[in-house]
């Protein structure tokens, strides 16, 4: 046991050494800008009249720019080594609790409670993953079927309509040249890149998902880092499910259907490890991209839903298995230089 203990300490310290992470994710974001790309210009070539309009670009980027919102909130939730499947429910329950309020108080105090609402969701998953060691996973369903049942409850299951014409600016109009979606996909990215890499929350969000054990040693506050982790996802959810309300003018309890697997595959796909502690949002960015070319193509060469969801799902067991095998081939690479070094050990002796 005594020989294995030098090796299992250096094996650690390769698979969160930052240079090493920021190498890997180079090489995953030039894999992913190639292969978007390919992917863009096979499908302007198969269909030029459909995908290479102007307005199918206008529609990409509306789309890609709500799921962009919602899986940067879930790469907060996987860099703690976690994940939350409830931030589609999340996006229900601030788009129905946003609707309701604003048809009584207006549009602004509608915005506020229906970020409340969401925050509040993703704070009390934190707390119960953090504070009371429950999993990600049973901590998020729970609160994915409570958060979805209260939303239905609240609405008598059905949708709010009647919104305001002002709340169209949350996602519906377009901000001067660009769509309000993409206007506010980029200020949330700015901020978020700004939390992640310019301030000390964002370096302990980094080193709870890098080593906990290791972080707890260093003075990391790691139950409050990792509550805080899942607040910006519920947070980042409520907003996405603004944005999605805002562009149908209805706020709805299933309105974020679908996005709990999309955003998880779309930060996997981007380079966000699993295992916590390394990502970059330029991945989850060419993540995005994507899969929502993926998505446009898929419609416009009219297969079903039925189809979508299979290949979604195959595109996201696909992305599992790479960052899998990220992680091996970086621990194989670590034991060939081990036995390298003590090979010329031997023939040196």
């Amino acid at each position: 046991m005594s020989s294995l203990a030098p090796l299992n300490a250096k094996a650690t310290r390769y698979r969160f050494s930052p240079t090493r992470s920021l190498l890997d994710s180079h090489r995953t974001e030039v894999r992913l800008l190639l292969i978007v790309v390919l992917l863009g210009t096979a499908f302007v070539i198969l269909f030029p009249d459909q995908f290479g309009s102007l307005r199918n670009a206008e529609n990409i980027v509306r789309h890609a720019s709500v799921l962009f919102v919602v899986a940067v909130g879930q790469m907060f939730a996987i860099l703690v080594r976690g994940f939350d499947i409830s931030v589609a429910a999340t996006m229900g329950l601030a788009s129905t609790v946003g609707a309701m309020v604003m048809l009584q108080y207006g549009t602004l105090t509608g915005v506020v409670v229906a970020l409340l609402a969401a925050t509040t969701v993703g704070a009390f998953n934190g707390i119960l993953i953090a504070r009371f060691g429950v999993s990600p996973f049973v901590a998020t369903l729970g609160m994915m079927t409570f958060t979805g049942g209260f939303a239905n409850l609240i609405s008598d299951g059905r949708s709010v309509s009647g919104l305001p014409e002002e709340f169209g600016w949350f996602g519906r109009f377009d901000w001067g040249p660009i769509p309000s979606t993409f206007g506010l996909a980029l200020i949330f990215g700015v901020l978020a890149a700004a939390l992640l890499n310019r301030t000390r929350s964002g370096l302990n969000i980094y080193a709870v998902g890098g080593s906990r054990p290791t972080a707890l040693l260093a003075g990391v506050p790691v139950v409050r880092t990792e509550i805080a982790a899942y607040a910006m996802c519920g947070f980042l959810a409520g907003v996405a499910g603004l944005m999605l309300g805002s562009r149908v003018l209805v706020g709805q309890a299933g309105l974020g259907s679908g996005y709990e697997l999309l955003s998880i595959a779309t930060a996997v796909i981007g380079g966000v490890a699993i295992g916590g502690g390394v990502g970059r949002l330029s991945g989850v960015v060419l993540g995005v991209m994507l899969l929502s070319l993926i998505t446009t193509g898929m419609n416009i060469a009219g297969l079903s839903t039925f189809t979508q969801q299979m290949l979604t799902g195959v595109v996201l067991i696909a992305a599992v298995l790479i960052d899998k095998m990220r992680g091996r081939g970086q621990l194989l690479a670590l034991f060939s230089k081990r036995r390298q070094r003590d090979s010329l050990a031997a023939v040196s002796k």
